[in-house]
């Protein structure tokens, strides 16, 4: 077993050659793309195929003197897979699936995204707790928490998680699992990729279903009495029913209120939701079908367009009380750019039904996730402090409804007051596990506060 620690950094970097892409090279240019636009410049971006070439980044980075960060999916708007002069663990060629339909479980690599592993397992009738976009990465998606598409059947998808391997700090590479290093389990179990890197995870699967979904598309003057309506709806919602709920820019560039449900079950059974939703208001459009994962995910991928600025910040919500509905729908009205969203996902079934000593992740009561993202384009950075100002201002509006903490995934780096709370009572022990595993903070992705 090579102890990685004992080599030079020439020596690293000579593992590494031909693996390193730096400033002003065509393989930096490709391998530095996200999806939010980010100044953050790292010093080099390591594209790693094996698991010694992590292990010899991780340690390189630290000989080096110089931050280091893990690039799955890339999809974190303030660009933390890209450390500013730092070193990117590139883990995207860590694309390996392997599907036990037997076992109902895929072992997979730590660069696989979510329609990838969802085309994988629907070849054998078999489904993931995958994100609403595909282009998410399975492992970012997982560590954080995950609320997926059939999170309400199936719970979130760290609740999925069942093993993984981890490479270190200190280079050495170690399997997480209920029989092997059980506390690192539960804390990347929503703690995020802030104890090492994961190369690998094991997760389960389940049988598929028929999928009632789609889009119900409003006139954004109608939330107020919309996002009433659905408030009282989601209140006895069964586990088979899912509804995202987002205000955002439409392909002719106005702006609307879509509704996007999936019955996961029978669909006789789940039609008589879709109406209700349906009736909420008077719908522009509307593509309501029985789909599969796959296909849903690929009708969602036009939404999701690479290269913007983006500015967000999150609630974490008990009930959606009337001025507090009132409110929301006057803001997203004053949307000061098109390509800004709002986004609301009520979470309940197997997701709370999960104990939160179970897992890192830190509520599992009924609740609301509001997210609220300014986007717009690098060219109009200049404009850039209005559509700041738009999230700030209803983030501060829901503030005395909120929760304590908020989504970890999407809290940004100066949000101190919800990161602190983000795990309740899960932070203690989740310090305990930091310390052991990653004492001199080498692994920092989403938001930890410790």
């Amino acid at each position: 077993m090579t102890d990685w620690n004992q080599k030079t950094i020439d020596e690293l970097e000579e593992a590494l050659k031909n693996k390193i892409a730096l400033p002003g090279t065509e393989k930096y240019a490709s391998s530095y793309q996200g999806w939010a636009a980010t100044d953050n410049r790292p010093a080099m971006v390591c594209l790693c195929e094996t698991t010694e070439d992590v292990q010899a980044a991780v340690v390189l980075a630290q000989k080096k003197n110089i931050k280091l960060s893990v690039r799955s999916g890339g999809h974190d708007w303030q660009g933390r897979a890209f450390a500013d002069g730092g070193l990117v663990i590139d883990l995207t060629r860590f694309d390996a699936i392997a599907i036990d339909a037997v076992s109902k479980f895929a072992v997979i690599g730590g660069g696989v995204k979510s329609i990838e592993l969802t085309t994988a397992a629907g070849k054998f009738n078999l489904v993931h707790v995958t994100a609403p976009s595909g282009e998410v990465g399975v492992s970012g998606f997982t560590l954080g928490g995950g609320y997926g598409l059939i999170s309400p059947s199936c719970g979130m998808a760290a609740d999925n998680l069942l093993a993984a391997e981890v490479v270190l700090a200190d280079g050495s590479l170690i399997t997480v699992s209920p029989n092997e290093n059980q506390d690192l389990l539960w804390a990347i179990c929503g703690g995020g990729g802030n104890f090492g890197v994961v190369t690998s995870l094991h997760i389960r699967l389940h049988d598929a279903r028929p999928l009632l979904a789609g889009r119900i598309v409003f006139d954004l003057k109608d939330a107020k009495s919309i996002l009433k309506g659905h408030n009282e709806l989601m209140k006895s919602a069964p586990d088979e029913l899912y509804v995202l709920v987002q205000a955002m820019g439409s392909p002719d560039g106005s702006s609307v209120l879509m509704v996007a449900p999936n019955w996961f079950g029978d669909p006789t059974e789940g039609q008589p939701y879709i109406d209700a939703l349906r009736q909420l208001g008077t719908p522009l459009t509307e593509q309501i079908s029985q789909v599969t994962v796959q296909s849903l995910l690929e009708s969602f991928a036009p939404f999701i367009v690479n290269g913007r600025r983006v500015y967000a910040k999150t609630r974490w919500l008990s009930e959606l009380q009337p001025e507090l509905i009132a409110g929301i729908a006057d803001a997203i009205n004053r949307k000061t750019s098109p390509l800004s969203v709002a986004a609301l996902l009520e979470v309940h079934g197997a997701t709370t039904r999960v104990a939160v000593a179970d897992t890192a992740f830190g509520l599992r009561e009924r609740h609301f996730v509001l997210l609220i993202a300014a986007e717009w384009i690098p060219e109009d950075d200049a404009v850039s402090d209005k559509h700041k100002e738009w999230v700030d201002e209803l983030y501060e509006l829901t503030a005395p409804y909120a929760l304590p903490g908020g989504y970890a995934v999407m809290l940004g780096n100066d949000n101190h007051e919800q990161i602190k709370d983000a795990y309740g009572s899960n932070l203690p022990r989740l310090k305990q596990v930091k310390n052991k595993y990653d004492p001199n903070k080498v692994f920092n992705g989403i938001a930890l506060g410790i």
